[in-house]
């Protein structure tokens, strides 16, 4: 099930760490009020009682997000009191509802109540209301699924996150214009479900996590009625967001159960163990970059109805991606790099193939790094308005009709114009037909992006006792785009030669096609002086097309 809950995430976070206060409880709870209103949301109270130094809210409603995913808070009480020290205390009920619904990725409309419970939380707020800090202290913060309601279909979902022992600050300067940074740490994570879809597949799973923290910032650009749908409009006016997680050992185990294809009863279990991982995005004007690490993980899963276990596991995993988003005539840079190392794999996969341990079984690794320029020629990040339903097409006939009439009235007077109306109106209809079965096979949309140079910095793959590493850099001609590129790749071969001969010998490459597969690889590569198994390939990709492999033309 995959929902688009970007408002969703927001409301929660902010209710996780708000308080956008000042030294009264008053201003407390109006800046609150101010800060939901300047990304969209609407909030309400039932009542409000001041006794002494205590503010009690009462019957809080926070709603607010996209149609495609709205968001509904409700919270019995909010409690701000003046701590006599220019500081206020805030302690949130402890239970509060959060029902999110909307439209997901396959067009079903979607209703999913939670509950969040807070037990013992409580949060200082301190500073001016211009700059303003705010130290909290969550020591359980619980989310609870029960179901989940797909087109009027209530299906149980039973999930369950918890948050254990969280502490950090959050600090707002300038207000909704201004400045968000916050820092929060958390003992651990748990999780478990078990959830059954509706052909009966059934899946459970629990676990945990150890020592999370989660930092950012973010520049509020002012007043925004819709962040999911206003996120390129923001972006241009100055919104930019940088966060960072970081979580210490993991690990979970699950059991499914269900049919196969054949509708035969299946099952299975299976277990995940993880040393850590981090993460950190930026986003802005300027562009998207996502960065991930992981240290080692290992994987395992087990069935009745599979041959063999399936296990594997690797040392150390890291993705950069940079990105521009922002429609520009001017190049853009953009970077991929990927890294995995001390990948490993069952013995019991290992035998399926190569029994008699023919191949090195020393750990394989992958190295890519590739950046370049791109031009953008649309904005990434707009989100079209909605258009209702054969409004374009009923646009296009009415002006296909008026323009055969005037053409028809200028050719041959009213009688020709009235035909061609008639005709224009059977030609709307035909379009009407021909707008169905678009709309059931639709056209693919041209892609954003232009490429207009590419550096392989890096390439290198080593597995079986072979390795490969290539570098180079491409670039589109004057006249032209990457599609015949212009530049040269080079590319080192080692221990391919002794891989083949092994294939041969297992008998994964039959004997008859050894020639071929040699022949191939000649036309591409050639042998080192001196080390006959090292092999490489220089590519020219020259104006016009034409590409030689070591001096051959071969296209």
């Amino acid at each position: 099930m995959n929902l688009r809950l970007t408002s969703s995430a927001l409301a929660l976070a902010a209710m996780t760490a708000p308080a956008f206060a000042d030294v009264t409880p008053e201003q407390v709870w109006q800046s609150w009020v101010d800060y939901y209103k300047s990304v969209g949301y609407t909030i309400t109270e039932g009542s409000r009682d001041k006794s002494g130094s205590t503010l009690t809210v009462k019957d809080i409603k926070i709603a607010g997000g996209a149609e495609a995913s709205r968001v509904g808070l409700s919270l019995p009480e909010i409690v701000l009191t003046d701590t006599g020290d220019g500081k206020v205390k805030t302690v949130f009920a402890d239970h509060m509802t959060v029902d999110l619904s909307g439209t997901n990725a396959d067009g079903k409309n979607y209703e999913l109540p939670a509950t969040l419970d807070m037990p013992g939380n409580s949060m200082i707020s301190s500073g001016a209301p211009e700059d303003m800090t705010h130290e909290f202290n969550y020591p359980t913060l619980k989310v609870t699924l029960t179901t989940v309601t797909t087109d009027g279909k209530q299906t149980p979902l039973p999930v369950n996150f918890a948050l254990l022992d969280s502490t950090g600050t959050a600090h707002l300067a300038g207000g909704a214009t201004g400045k968000y940074d916050y820092d929060m740490s958390s003992a651990k994570l748990t999780f478990d479900g078990d959830v059954t879809d509706e052909n009966q597949e059934n899946v459970k799973f629990a676990g945990s996590a150890e020592k999370l923290s989660t930092k950012g910032t973010m520049n509020l650009p002012g007043k925004i009625a819709d962040l999911e749908t206003e996120l390129g409009t923001a972006l241009r006016n100055g919104l930019a967001m940088d966060g960072a997680v970081q979580i210490g050992p993991i690990a979970a185990t699950f059991q499914f159960s269900g049919k196969d294809e054949n509708d035969q009863p299946t099952s299975g279990a299976g277990k995940y163990e993880g040393k850590g991982f981090d993460g950190h995005i930026k986003m802005s004007q300027d562009g998207l970059s996502y960065q991930l690490g992981s240290d080692p993980v290992s994987f395992e899963i087990t069935s009745p109805q599979m041959p063999m276990p399936i296990r594997y596991g690797f040392d150390k995993a890291s993705l950069d991606l940079q990105m521009p988003v922002s429609k520009s005539d001017t190049p853009q840079p953009f970077k991929l790099a990927y890294a995995l190392s001390g990948l490993t794999l069952g013995d019991e996969i290992w035998a399926t193939f190569d029994p008699e341990a023919k191949l090195p079984r020393d750990p394989a690794s992958l190295d890519i790094d590739v950046t370049g320029t791109m031009k953008v020629i649309r904005d990434l990040l707009d989100v079209p308005p909605p258009k209702a339903d054969g409004a374009s097409d009923q646009a296009t006939d009415e002006a296909a009709a008026d323009a055969a009439t005037d053409q028809a009235a200028d050719q041959s007077g009213d009688q020709a114009a009235d035909a061609a109306t008639d005709q224009a109106e059977a030609d709307g209809m035909d379009d009407g037909m021909d707008g169905a079965t678009d709309e059931a096979q639709p056209e693919e949309e041209p892609s954003p992006f232009e490429p207009v140079d590419l550096t392989i910095n890096q390439f290198a793959l080593k597995a079986v006792g072979a390795s490969i590493q290539a570098t180079g850099a491409l670039k589109a001609p004057e006249s032209g785009d990457m599609t015949m590129p212009v530049g040269n790749i080079h590319a080192e071969y080692e221990g391919v030669s002794a891989l083949i001969d092994k294939l041969v010998g297992m008998g994964l490459i039959q004997q008859d096609q050894v020639m071929g597969v040699r022949m191939m690889l000649a036309m591409f590569a050639k042998p080192v002086d001196g080390n006959p198994d090292k092999l490489v390939t220089d590519l020219e990709f020259k104006d016009g097309g034409q590409v030689f492999a070591n001096g051959q033309q071969i296209k």
